[in-house]
């Protein structure tokens, strides 16, 4: 995408359980909650015995991983400024969730604790607690001034990016299932909090400065997606249509009455009507998804897209078009017909393709537990356990990124934002007499450890060298700076 940054954070589901004959891994008395808080230092230990640079809460690769609020694993990509990169970073993240996970539980069985670790990346438990996925992009002044204008856009892209959601309730007359697992979570436009209160885009200033102008768009509205899909064309849309209100594109684009209803309703049922501000007529979803997809087409035809966007936009027009000839009943969720096997690459289908196999198969009625269960196990991150993966195992889900691609980005930063920078100097820094502190992503602190009595003063005689090196990575676009990397190779040789 052109100059475009952008990054995810997810947080993932940890469970507890004990395996068979086992008794339940936590006391009667004590809660859920407070139990898997106990557990996090296991995270944090296998963090350590990874054997890979770290810095605190950010890896080599530039990206971040902490323990959020409710005892959730968060992972943060790196900045990113392509969607292959984006996707690939996601999904070496989940990569390196599992890798944690997996050495937390050997930790845990080492120290005399039983039970077994699963991760899971999906939205909401069976208590009802939800927890984000959320989006990142560097945006223009101009681009905030207008973001009510993508409004639409976030509420309606749930047809190609929701994770599908089966109800846990088997009430007659309820939707039995929802493209989406946050919609229902969803209660205003804008909030400048991302928990008690959710909006569609928290509006909380945390900048990314760029010469001085660009801010942090920071989205919420969104499922943990599972598909490489559904990742790429999820940010790269919402890229193109950042790029609509740059241009000054974004005129007569369609407004929705009532944002968080729409929400809710597109969720249960994807070409349900939403009503818009100022215009006759029904519209549903994919007419509004349209819409914004030819304004793209047009602002194209004056302004040449980069590779990177005319590939989004080919998929985005390829998705629609399949989604408009895919035919699900309204009254019991079958799926009649995907002649263009949207299933391949969106979430909410293929597992509600999932879903209706083994419905028939056993003759099972919505809101059985089963179905619960198979909805859980879609977002299993452990490749034996984890449906998604089986299914992308049998080539039953397309991709987008290939193996040495999630690989390498599990080691390897970006090559062409900060996080370049960021990911060398904790790299080059590993192993070595000094400590790297990075407070948040673009101040970097490295300081020299005490080596005697006469060192922890902050200038040393001997060495005639300051004892604390601090960098700022104000241009998320500066991929790798020579001089800040040569200043960091001399200070940690001259304090090795």
């Amino acid at each position: 995408m052109r100059t475009r940054v952008f990054g995810m954070e997810c947080e993932y589901a940890l469970l507890h359980r004990a395996e068979e004959g086992e008794p339940k891994p936590y006391g009667y008395y004590e809660s859920l909650l407070e139990h898997l808080k106990g557990l996090t230092p296991y995270l944090i230990a296998a963090l350590a015995a990874r054997e890979r640079p770290f810095a605190g809460e950010f890896l080599g690769n530039g990206g971040r991983f902490y323990i959020d609020r409710g005892a959730h694993p968060e992972y943060a990509t790196p900045e990113c400024a392509g969607v292959r990169d984006l996707v690939a970073h996601e999904k070496a993240g989940d990569r390196i969730v599992r890798e944690l996970v997996e050495r937390a539980g050997s930790l845990m069985a080492a120290a005399g604790t039983p039970g077994r670790l699963s991760i899971f990346k999906n939205n909401v438990d069976s208590f009802g607690v939800t927890y984000g996925s959320h989006e990142n992009y560097l945006v223009t002044p101009e681009a905030m001034e207008n973001i009510s204008s993508i409004v639409p856009f976030l509420v309606t892209r749930q047809i190609f990016s929701g994770a599908g959601k089966v109800s846990a309730s088997a009430v007659p007359g309820e939707c039995p299932y929802q493209l989406t697992q946050r919609a229902d979570f969803i209660d205003r436009v804008f909030s400048d909090r991302t928990s008690q209160v959710r909006g569609i885009i928290n509006l909380r200033k945390r900048e990314i400065p760029r010469q001085g102008q660009s801010r942090r768009l920071h989205v919420l509205v969104g499922d943990s997606n599972m598909s490489e899909y559904a990742i790429g064309l999820r940010v790269g849309a919402t890229a193109l249509v950042l790029r609509l209100l740059e241009e000054g594109s974004s005129q007569d684009l369609p407004a929705l009455s009532a944002p968080v209803d729409a929400i809710k309703d597109v969720s249960r049922l994807f070409d349900c009507p939403v009503r818009l501000e100022n215009r006759r007529g029904r519209y549903n979803a994919l007419d509004i998804q349209t819409m914004y997809l030819e304004r793209a087409h047009e602002l194209f035809r004056d302004h040449p897209p980069d590779p990177g966007e005319e590939e989004i936009l080919g998929l985005w027009d390829r998705t629609l078009a399949g989604l408009k000839k895919l035919k699900v009943s309204s009254e019991n969720w079958i799926l009649e017909d995907d002649p263009n096997d949207m299933r391949r690459k969106i979430d909410w289908v293929l597992k509600l393709w999932l879903v209706n196999r083994v419905r028939n198969k056993n003759g099972l009625e919505w809101g059985n537990h089963r179905l619960r269960l198979l909805d859980v196990r879609y977002h299993d991150l452990d490749p034996a356990e984890g449906l998604y993966q089986r299914c992308q195992d049998l080539d039953l889900a397309d991709r987008m990124v290939d193996e040495q691609a999630i690989l390498r980005a599990q080691v390897e930063p970006p090559d062409n934002t900060r996080a370049r920078t960021r990911g060398m100097i904790i790299q080059s820094a590993s192993g070595r007499n000094v400590d790297v502190i990075i407070k948040n992503w673009e101040k970097v602190h490295i300081v020299a450890r005490p080596q005697g009595p006469r060192s922890i003063h902050p200038f040393s005689r001997r060495r005639r060298m300051v004892n604390r090196l601090e960098i700022r990575l104000d241009d998320p676009l500066m991929a790798e700076d020579a001089s800040v990397l040569e200043d960091v190779r001399n200070f940690v040789e001259c304090w090795d």
